[in-house]
């Protein structure tokens, strides 16, 4: 640790002046090192670590020459982040002009984000397990949110894809209300219990081909109705009656025609 009072030259012995002169000379090559700022005149924009934080920190004096200003850390890299094995807290932002890749050891396989790039609903980014048994994903929901999701890896097959072992779709619970909403990216399958008379609206998130039920379940009291969306086709146009019992369970099976048609056969009263 170094420190000078002043970095001003007095007349005086040649002793002396050798002495001052090393003491002045090691405050600079040290920056001023030191638990506490130094004593003597201070200067604007002149360094000092302090050594009383672990790691030290270095600090400049700022231009106005009243009070310090943090520069970093001084750690092996300078406060940088480790190329490996860094953790970040808080919130991070990339912005890049060319695509971001992270890739394994020796960059045979990586995730890719393209830029510019843009987060909107129902983003996938897919990741394979290491077993090869499922992909692990971060999947945005249709408000944005991002969150883990698992999928069952494909075999694909010059006629199709072939999945060995059972495939389940989950049962997405709605919210009930007087307009009832079901997003199709959310699941195949649904469920919601009727506290009243409800619309089921057209689902948001229609895809040709997807397939599944809807469990209309009445509540306590029952005799509860629904009318559903103008994209619900049942056979002859005509809209089912639901069962009236309390508690009771009806069903919808669906297949998607086109994104404004949805084929459904009505199945009543399970209990």
């Amino acid at each position: 640790m170094a420190q000078a009072t002043d970095y001003s030259l007095a007349n005086q012995s040649g002793a002396n002046f050798r002495a001052e002169l090393n003491t002045i000379l090691a405050a600079i090559v040290s920056h001023n090192s030191g638990s506490t700022e130094p004593s003597g005149t201070k200067y604007a924009y002149m360094p000092w670590f302090d050594t009383s934080t672990t790691p030290p920190t270095y600090k400049v004096r700022n231009a106005a020459n009243d009070g310090w200003v943090t520069v970093a850390q001084i750690t092996t890299n300078f406060g940088l982040a480790s190329l490996s094995g860094s953790t970040f807290t808080g919130d991070i932002t990339l912005n890049a002009q060319s695509d971001v890749r992270f890739a394994d050891a020796d960059s045979s396989n990586y995730v890719a984000l393209q830029a510019p790039a843009t987060v909107a609903s129902n983003v996938t980014l897919t990741l394979p397990a290491a077993d090869g048994s499922a992909n692990q994903a971060l999947k945005t929901d249709g408000s944005g949110a991002l969150g883990f999701a698992s999928y069952l890896l494909l075999s694909e097959t010059t006629n199709g894809q072939t999945v060995t072992g059972g495939v389940r779709g989950n049962i997405v619970t709605l919210s009930d209300g007087a307009n009832i909403s079901y997003d199709m990216d959310d699941g195949v399958n649904a469920t919601v219990t009727l506290a009243g008379n409800r619309t089921l609206d057209n689902p948001s998130n229609i895809t040709v081909g997807q397939s599944g039920s809807i469990f209309i379940v009445q509540d306590g009291t029952g005799s509860r109705t629904l009318s559903y969306g103008s994209a619900f086709d049942f056979a002859s146009g005509t809209a089912p009656t639901l069962s009236t019992g309390a508690n009771a369970v009806d069903r919808i099976d669906y297949v998607v025609r086109t994104t404004s048609s949805i084929h459904c056969n009505f199945v009543a009263n399970f209990s």
